[in-house]
């Protein structure tokens, strides 16, 4: 293929096909032209036959030409070319042979040969040679076999004619092979500048995939390490590790020491890897690079120390450049930091920091797992531990009873048998429904289990255990065994009894004798004597108070403490019992009054306990209140319960102490003005009481202001009952 540039090479291709097609189209106008010439001329028949042959098989050959050239038929195009070529140098032999080198023929022949070579030397130049050869071997024949000076006019045209035709072909050459050697300078220069450039870019891919090795054998380094680092799941191996993973990525660089730095609370935590012993035993270096990265929060690169004033510290070590960055965990808390260092001034550059900030967030996150996972074991086995310890069966179930965790004592509860088992599971289904309904943090339950020996006792405690975004609460509950504690109360409340009754027997004979000879029935007594044993009979007294209160609270713990309730007029239970403290009260120097509506509703009620009640609460005011004080005794009727109220104006009682005074055994500090021991059963009992008849009893008081102390009743029809009795 010819390497010249066409003239029309910078126009439109639409427009260059067009004429190469339109002067291709006009090629067989010369060979019609070339027939018409040698019709005019008298040539002989051989040679007229030659050339329509050779004008027929030009037209057939340019038909095949055009359509071979625009189906891109290369083999065909130089086959069809090789043939015109062939045909062009086999007509002008047969003219010199038939005609002579200067008939007429020759120039229309030559023409039509030049317009054939100009049109096809864009595919090939081989196409001029004919055209070339013919003028010259032409003009050689002539001058070998005439002489000029014998040229008739036809002949002197024919060889002019030649001539002009050699000579434009001549220069026509050394045209075109001057275009081809400029064409053939600018591509041999354009390819020089192409290679010059090739090279320049070969070169700058070369250092770019280079520089890709680099870092894709870093980022393997780094996955590598990464991987490695994330694997492991004990603190001090994954700090190792990232030790180790640190210096595999740093590769050859002269680093002179790595460390990795954890910050505690009040100190620092180093752990170095470095081949200088003076670097791993000294570690003021690290922990000097460290508390700066660790407060700023941020990477810190050092050049050159010895020229920097802020680190002069670090020369005692020979550390002359150094890297730190933080280790910043997934929590935004600052872990610690990582640091290199070397021995070489400005040994590390940017890009070395941003590697190791990368690889200091994997490591951020593995020590933080690495932290989380420690806690998490530490926390297993102090779970584990309580389960295990705890003396108490404990056990979680989730909303449809399927235990989630339980420990020892608590399998061996819900297998004990499976009479026991069952009534236990029941509870704790029921326990589990209540207090997911009520939404309660807390619900207790007393459950007792067996007969004879084999009764257990428990008091079991459930709470809802909120763990937020996982669904319904699951609950806990805690089965504590009271077996041994409900022996032991028994144990004591038949101890008491026995005791009770053994010192009412003998004191009531003494007291008995103390009356007898009080009333002078053992003979006269003087003065002294009468007072003395008026102590001991009031004592006697006090002492069978206490011993009935004890007894009357080990009923009620025991559950054989019984309410006959019946119709009765709490009128006249109230005003007798007034009537009975008037003169007590008047020794006290206290005035006692009573407030009782004319018309209260006959309540059923235990007659005898509420006037135990009423009795107590006046005793209590009477003890409370200085001399000069007033009590009230008081009854406010309601739409469904009656409240009867005692009031006194007394010492009064501490906010504090007002939750506690219904504690069994407890006594108010400095509440007594005029009495001094007491049992602190009496409140206790009255509570039970009141509450066995389905009322409440409460205090309002104000300390220097008095107290007083209520208790309502319900009001209840006839055709109504009253609860169960208390037994």
């Amino acid at each position: 293929m010819a390497a010249t540039e066409p003239p029309l090479a910078r126009d439109p291709f639409w427009l260059r096909a067009t004429i190469r097609t339109g002067v291709r189209a006009m090629l067989p106008l010369p060979v019609l032209g070339l027939a018409w010439w040698l019709a005019l001329m008298s040539l002989e028949t051989t040679t007229t036959f030659g050339l329509v042959i050779y004008a027929v098989v030009n037209l057939m050959l340019l038909a095949g030409l055009i359509k071979a050239d625009q189906q891109r038929h290369e083999r065909a195009l130089f086959a069809l070319l090789f043939v015109s070529v062939a045909s062009d140098a086999f007509l002008a032999w047969f003219l010199f042979a038939t005609a002579g080198p200067l008939t007429l023929g020759i120039f229309p022949l030559y023409v039509v040969m030049v317009l054939k070579a100009l049109c096809y030397r864009r595919i090939t130049l081989w196409t001029l040679l004919v055209p070339a050869l013919v003028g010259p071997v032409d003009l050689a024949v002539l001058y070998l076999t005439q002489r000029p000076e014998a040229f008739s006019t036809e002949e002197w045209l024919a060889f002019w004619g030649i001539v002009a035709s050699s000579v434009f072909f001549v220069v026509l050459l050394l045209v075109l092979t001057e275009q081809r050697m400029v064409t053939a300078r600018r591509v041999s220069l354009r390819l020089e500048q192409d290679r010059y450039a090739n090279a320049e870019h070969v070169a700058e891919l070369e250092g770019i995939a280079t520089d890709l090795r680099s870092r894709i054998r870093r980022q393997q380094t780094l996955e590598e390490s990464l991987r490695a680092i994330t694997g492991l799941l004990s603190l001090d191996a994954v700090l190792s590790q990232i030790l180790d993973s640190l210096r595999q990525m740093l590769g050859s660089r002269p680093v002179k020491a790595t460390a990795l730095t954890l910050a505690r609370r009040d100190h620092f935590d180093h752990r170095l890897l470095s081949d200088d012993s003076r670097l791993t035993s000294e570690l003021a270096w690290a922990e000097a690079l460290a508390s700066h990265v660790i407060a700023a929060r941020t990477s810190l690169l050092v050049g050159d120390a010895s020229s920097e004033p802020e680190w002069l510290a670090l020369q005692p070590f020979g550390i002359k450049s150094a890297l730190s960055v933080p280790l910043i965990d997934p929590d935004d808390q600052v872990l610690g930091a990582l640091t290199i260092v070397s021995d070489e001034p400005h040994l590390f550059t940017s890009v070395e920091s941003r590697y190791l900030t990368s690889f200091s967030i994997q490591a951020s996150i593995a020590i933080h797992n690495a932290d989380l996972h420690t806690q998490l074991t530490r926390q297993r086995l102090l779970l584990e531990a309580v389960l295990r310890d705890i003396g108490d069966a404990l056990l979680v179930v989730d909303a449809h009873g399927a235990l989630l965790l339980g420990n020892s004592h608590a399998y061996q509860a819900l297998q004990h048998n499976d009479v026991h088992a069952g009534k236990l599971r029941e509870v704790l289904d029921q326990l589990n429904q209540e207090i997911r309904e009520h939404e309660v943090p807390v619900l207790t339950r007393e459950l007792t289990v067996g007969e004879g020996d084999d009764e257990l006792h428990y008091e079991i405690f459930a709470s809802l255990v909120r763990v937020p975004d996982e669904g319904p609460c699951p609950v806990a509950f805690v089965l504590h065994d009271v077996t041994s504690l409900k022996i032991q109360e028994l144990q004591r409340v038949e101890f008491i009894s026995m005791v009770s009754h053994e010192l009412r027997n003998p004191l009531n004979t003494l007291n008995g004798f103390l009356k007898v000879v009080l009333q002078g029935k053992a003979g006269a007594l003087n003065a002294l004597q009468q007072e003395f044993l008026a102590l001991a009979d009031e004592q006697a007294d006090a002492l069978k108070g206490r011993i009935t209160e004890l007894l009357e609270f080990n009923r009620l713990e025991a559950g054989r403490l019984q309410l006959h309730p019946d119709w009765s007029d709490l009128t006249d239970l109230l005003l007798m019992t007034v009537a009975r403290f008037q003169l007590q009260a008047d020794q006290a120097g206290l005035a006692i009054v009573a407030h009782i509506p004319p018309s209260i509703p006959e309540l059923l009620m235990d007659t005898e306990r509420v006037g135990q009640v009423v009795t107590n609460l006046i005793e209590n005011a009477i003890k409370a209140t200085p001399s000069g004080g007033t009590i009230t005794v008081g009854v406010d009727v309601h739409e469904r319960d009656v409240e009867v109220y005692v009031r006194d104006t007394g010492i009064g009682i501490s906010p504090e102490e007002q939750e506690k005074i219904f504690d069994r055994f407890y006594q108010v500090k400095n509440r007594s003005v005029t009495q001094g021991v007491h049992l602190g059963l009496g409140l206790s009992i009255c509570q039970q009481i009141i509450e066995g008849h389905n009322g409440r009893l409460w205090v309002e008081s104000e300390e220097g202001k008095g107290s007083r102390f209520a208790f309502v009743l319900p009001l209840v029809l006839r055709e109504q009952t009253i609860s169960e009795p208390i037994h």
